[in-house]
């Protein structure tokens, strides 16, 4: 859109009346000339639409206000502007919104190449699978049963196509026939050996590839030796660590380690570049810290504001129904872990403005984690978080919440966290605590011991 040069200064602007009421801002001394004249024009664009309130705009009012410009250089010119003269005001988020609509109109308008294929290099496409194994594999998903084995269920279909496809790179690259015999089981075998996988992945492995063999009909041979590699990693599995408790080292056994964490995190968000990995640490300190005490599964963690988070006489509440049995859970939250909520709030907006986008939020019914383009995140976005700074998914912090209970007030406290984990089966909290209770009691014995014996003393009693 072409337009008559703006060759307004400062001065002619400033004099306008609408001015009036912002003369003497600190903004209006950093603010660039630019900058002022385009929002300026903005202001006589409000004035005309009567819009008196700035926290009134939403992202239509941006986009309909550069109705005419193709790209965003104007709206990101407002944004510096608006930033500079009313700092971390909540506007400035609808306008970022219009940028970023605005902006994927304007690449999608254009001719974009086509995006490379996706290189495979532990297994090949589902396409190149022979017809043999495309027509089985067409059959288990109709839920039809073959050679006197049933179809798996739904969810398990990938994994089971994706060991075949595993499989037949194995084959290929070992120069057999592409199916599943002794010798390309064995070729499999070797490729996931040299992979170092845990003895967990490789049963699985083994397992899921074995039901593919009876399902298709393999021959007696190739079936007889997938029985036993899943013997022999059947028990390998059952005496390796379990790799959650090898992790749960990196939590510091306690969810006051993992709170001080998110802690670090958020105070350095500030430090980021951009918006966009702002939000980002801040959901992921917010779900570090709110389901280290929390920890409920992972389909529980899509919490809602009006929904499932209530702001009740000064405090947030969580009310839901678990996912695993139907039950009613509920609690209030810390008001020491309230700062977590509130950045998600916020979003880097001033803590002036919490009341209002509190509100606005839960009449909204809007998502707590929601993307830094305010889009729903992932389902797997909690637990990956954790994954990032902890190592593990979230599903470790019921591991911790039974350690860290167990050890400080014994059965009172395995009791306090089934009820935070919304467990109620008998005998459940051995799967959580198992020997990490054991090596953290000894550890926590030894420190205390410490304090009561001289350094040469303590040679004596050394565990090993």
């Amino acid at each position: 859109m072409k337009k008559k040069p703006d060759y307004r200064t400062k001065d002619d602007i400033l004099k306008q009346q609408r001015w009036e009421p912002l003369i003497g801002e600190p903004g209006l001394t950093q603010i660039t000339t630019p900058q002022l004249r385009v929002v300026d024009d903005f202001l006589v664009f409000l004035e005309g639409r009567k819009i008196a309130a700035i926290w009134d705009l939403t992202k239509r009012h941006f986009i309909d206000f550069d109705v005419g410009y193709n790209s965003v250089g104007r709206l990101r010119v407002l944004k510096a502007g608006l930033s500079a003269l009313f700092p971390r005001h909540p506007s400035v988020l609808e306008l970022m919104a219009a940028i970023r609509e605005k902006d994927a109109a304007y690449l999608a308008s254009r001719k974009r190449p086509k995006p490379r294929p996706r290189v495979l290099t532990k297994s090949v496409p589902e396409s190149a699978l022979s017809a043999f194994y495309q027509d089985a594999i067409a059959d288990m998903c109709a839920g039809f049963d073959r050679n006197s084995v049933m179809a798996p269920a739904a969810g398990m279909m990938s994994t089971h196509v994706m060991k075949l496809r595993q499989l037949v790179l194995s084959a290929r690259k070992a120069g057999l026939t592409e199916e599943i015999s002794t010798e390309s089981v064995r070729a499999y075998a070797r490729d996931l050996r040299a992979r170092d996988l845990s003895p967990v992945t490789l049963l699985a492995s083994f397992s899921s590839l074995l039901k593919m063999a009876r399902y298709t009909g393999a021959e007696a041979e190739a079936i007889t030796l997938l029985y036993e590699l899943n013997r022999i990693y059947d028990g390998k599995a059952a005496k390796a660590p379990k790799t959650k408790y090898q992790k749960l080292q990196n939590t510091g056994y306690s969810p006051l380690a993992l709170i001080n964490t998110a802690s670090a995190l958020l105070k350095a968000v500030d430090e980021l570049p951009c918006p966009r990995r702002q939000h980002a640490q801040r959901n992921g300190a917010a779900a570090i810290a709110l389901f280290s005490v929390m920890p409920v599964r992972l389909a529980d963690t899509r919490l809602t504001f009006g929904e499932t988070i209530f702001w009740v006489d000064g405090k947030y509440t969580i009310e839901t129904v678990l996912s695993k049995g139907g039950d009613p859970w509920g609690c209030d939250v810390d008001p020491r872990l309230n700062r977590f909520i509130e950045a998600l709030i916020l979003r880097g907006c001033d803590p002036a403005w919490l009341p209002d986008m509190r509100e606005k939020a839960l009449k909204g019914r809007r998502p707590l984690f929601i993307n830094g383009n305010g889009s729903l995140v992932g389902y797997n976005y909690v637990s990956d978080a954790w994954r990032k700074t902890v190592g593990t998914g979230e599903h470790i912090a019921r591991t911790i919440l039974h350690t860290f209970l167990g050890i400080e007030l014994g059965m009172a406290g395995t009791g306090m966290a089934k009820a935070a984990c919304g467990q109620r089966s008998v005998g459940i909290e051995a799967e959580y605590q198992d020997d990490a209770l054991k090596k953290v009691q000894r550890l926590k014995g030894q420190a205390e011991f410490a304090d009561i014996i001289t350094p040469e003393e303590r040679a004596l009693f050394e565990f090993r």
